[in-house]
């Protein structure tokens, strides 16, 4: 059977809406990324192995923040223009604060008693070369290499390819920060991913990898989200940028170019020939002025001629006055 995009989205949306089970559902579970859009309330509800996007078209239902543990009443709804799964909220009850939002309150209070934010290394003067952990995929990278490119090319970045969410992104993150450590060829660490929602960042809020930043040796740059995302690794890194291509600027001093070296060096050359030429002409004034104003010799070959017996025809002389000379050819 061949069908087009459009036949075979209508046709999922079409099970959907047949489907009793997926109508009139109780759902609970804790609420993250809540964003008002329009005339809707945007958000995620999650446990601890899985979330699903949720939209309530009536604000006044929907009066949520991040980390409130609710119970919705609604429909799965597939919206086949996009291909997308929504849970569509018809009614909301908060039933406390979400156990994850506290599971995390809790973690971040037990590594700030023990000090793992207030461990601060400095970062290198000179970097030669940068370890980045990051996925090989998306915009991150690229970013990096391109504030690299601008500001000092001669830097060296090396990637440790790792998962930045999912399963197993806590256990890769950890093991690129340790390679680094273990083999000592990058002067500092630069931990990033892009923006995303509260669930795609949670692995830079596990205990794993707060524990492992704070322990390295080489200095480490979170770069983990937009601006205004902050995770356990921003806390317990020695420096916080708020995106990979600021990290890259905040950690690598821009060269100077050749050609701005070879300018200044000519500035500086020209200069002391210029104040060398002034120094010998002020110097030869000063002795020209030491003749009398109605000063005039004879030369020949270089010799100040004392008598006319000393000439002969034809002889090429300079006669030399105060102010220049002349050069003559003696009559027969």
């Amino acid at each position: 059977m061949e069908l087009s995009v459009t036949q075979l989205n209508n046709y999922i949306k079409s099970v959907f809406v047949a489907e009793e089970m997926l109508h009139n559902v109780l759902l609970n579970g804790e609420v993250s990324g809540v964003s008002v859009r329009g005339s809707g309330v945007w958000f995620t509800l999650r446990d601890q192995d899985a979330s699903i996007p949720c939209v309530c078209w009536e604000k006044s239902r929907c009066a949520v923040k991040d980390g409130d543990q609710v119970t919705l009443r609604g429909s799965v709804d597939y919206w086949q223009k996009a291909g997308k799964i929504n849970f569509n909220v018809h009614a909301l009850v908060k039933t406390g604060a979400g156990e994850l939002l506290e599971q995390l309150k809790a973690l971040t209070e037990k590594l700030k008693r023990e000090g793992l934010f207030d461990k601060k290394k400095t970062m290198p003067a000179k970097v030669k070369r940068i370890g980045v952990v990051s996925s090989r995929y998306g915009a991150v990278i690229h970013d990096i290499m391109t504030v690299t490119q601008r500001r000092n090319p001669t830097v060296d970045i090396v990637l440790y390819p790792a998962a930045v969410q999912g399963e197993s992104a806590a256990r890769e993150i950890c093991a690129g920060i340790e390679y680094f450590n273990r083999t000592k060829n990058v002067d500092l660490i630069i931990v990033a991913r892009g923006g995303g929602s509260n669930e795609d960042l949670s692995c830079f809020n596990t205990e794993s990898v707060a524990r492992t930043v704070a322990g390295s040796e080489l200095p480490i740059v979170a770069a983990v989200g937009h601006e205004t995302d902050f995770t356990l690794v921003d806390y317990v890194a020695d420096l916080r940028a708020p995106t990979p291509s600021a990290a890259a600027e905040m950690v690598i001093p821009e060269l100077v170019s050749q050609k701005d070296v070879v300018l200044r060096l000519w500035s500086q050359m020209k200069f002391a020939i210029t104040s060398r030429l002034e120094q010998i002409r002020t110097q030869a004034l000063g002795f020209m002025n030491l003749f009398p104003k109605d000063f005039v010799a004879v030369a020949k070959d270089g010799k100040v001629v004392k008598s006319i017996k000393e000439l002969n025809p034809k002889d090429k002389l300079q006669i030399c006055f105060n102010d220049g000379r002349i050069g003559v050819t003696v009559d027969e």
